[in-house]
């Protein structure tokens, strides 16, 4: 075999939610301390599968994972999952795992952001009391390349909300959650509520967005970064409920946007940077890494917002169709058993597998801008490294 960098610029979300029971008593034979391996992997047979043309030159891993990845740069971070253990590992575009760190099995609450210089940090929580990660919950950052701790153990009132650095016990309003500032550790403030307009106790603690928070108060929701407001939205305008607005299930913190639900699994959908409202009903949102281009799934049907505008496609797209990615200009949706792909310029339907493929379809997930990322086949989740497999 012989590799070499593929400068082919694809992105796309992983949607999806893992949920993992635990026991009731944390193991407590196991070393925390992420540990330095740089281990490379071996490449894995992928001819009984179905993969996007996209991917087809490059070789593919499999690091185990069973939790969906997140990535910041050219390192990708999930764990494979145990009877009483999670098994963390974060592996680069080259194919190769760089750390590992094991946690109680039901700790499946991690993250990715940077720290003040913009470094790529691995935030995982932990509880040396429960498997669940409902009790004694802590929170620990690590630098994402590395696995060298950075900041922690720093005590949270419960599990990772989400999304980013946000947490809550377990049940509770969004009023009770915690948001850490992803360089220090440190409790972030909440804002300032106007006079004779309520007070702190009512702000909801949305999400974080690598480094920007998100909140409700005041009957506004608010963007702040470095302890700021960036943008902000009133919720009567919008007609937004204040108990009800919470981030969208599976809502990455990597995109270039924000999404939200307003309660019934469809919401509005913002621009991270400009807090410009893009869509204001949407129940999928992705965007392409390689074009910039944003594509939301709503009552309008597909939308595809780039610097040229908004372009809403001819698409028929009923309630039952899922927005599964946006990769390389193309727009790949799922309705129950089917997966189709669209063209994101013209919406026609487009061919993103060989003609003749047979197998378990492999979809794409979460892409780097050089063409690098996630496939998910079934319940294997496979890694397209910088590696080009050499023709016979």
């Amino acid at each position: 075999m012989r590799t070499r960098r593929l400068l082919s610029a694809l992105a796309g979300p992983l949607i999806g939610v893992f949920a993992l029971a635990g026991c009731s008593q944390a193991p407590d034979d196991f070393d925390r301390t992420p540990e330095q391996v740089t281990t490379e992997l071996d490449a894995v047979d992928a001819s009984d599968l179905q993969l996007p043309l996209i991917i087809e030159p490059l070789e593919l891993v499999e690091p185990e994972w069973d939790l969906p990845p997140k990535h910041l740069g050219e390192v990708f971070l999930s764990a494979s999952t145990g009877d009483e253990t999670l098994d963390f590992s974060a592996v680069d575009v080259h194919g190769s795992t760089l750390w590992q760190a094991k946690r109680p099995s039901g700790c499946t609450g991690f993250t990715v952001s940077v720290d003040a210089d913009g470094t790529p940090l691995a935030v995982l929580t932990d509880s040396d009391s429960s498997t669940d990660c409902d009790e004694d919950v802590t929170a620990s950052a690590y630098d994402l390349e590395t696995g060298e701790q950075e900041w922690g153990p720093v005590d949270v009132p419960g599990p990772m909300r989400g999304p980013g650095t946000v947490f809550a016990p377990v049940d509770a309003d969004l009023t009770e959650a915690v948001a850490l500032d992803p360089a220090t550790g440190d409790e972030v403030p909440e804002p300032s509520t106007e006079p004779n307009h309520g007070d702190t106790d009512s702000v909801r603690r949305l999400g974080e967005y690598r480094g920007m928070f998100l909140d409700v108060t005041d009957g506004k929701l608010i963007a702040v970064e470095d302890g700021s407001s960036v943008w902000e939205h009133s919720l009567a305008d919008n007609d937004w409920a204040v108990d009800e607005l919470a981030p969208a299930a599976g809502a990455s913190t990597g995109d270039g946007v924000v999404h939200l639900d307003t309660g019934d699994g469809a919401g509005p959908v913002f621009d991270r940077e400009t807090g410009d409202l893009l869509d204001d009903d949407a129940r999928g949102a992705a965007q392409d890494a390689n074009t910039g281009a944003i594509v939301t799934l709503g009552k309008q049907g597909l939308t595809v917002i780039d610097d040229t505008g908004k372009n809403e496609l001819p698409v028929s797209v009923p309630q039952s169709v899922e927005l599964e990615a946006a990769v390389g200009g193309l727009i790949y949706l799922r309705e129950e058993g089917t997966l189709r792909v669209h063209n994101a310029m013209t919406g026609s339907l487009a061919r993103g597998y060989p003609a003749d493929g047979s197998g378990v379809v492999a979809v794409p997930g979460a892409f780097t801008p050089d063409g690098l990322g996630t496939v998910k086949a079934g319940d294997r989740t496979l890694l397209a490294t910088d590696r080009v497999v050499e023709e016979d």
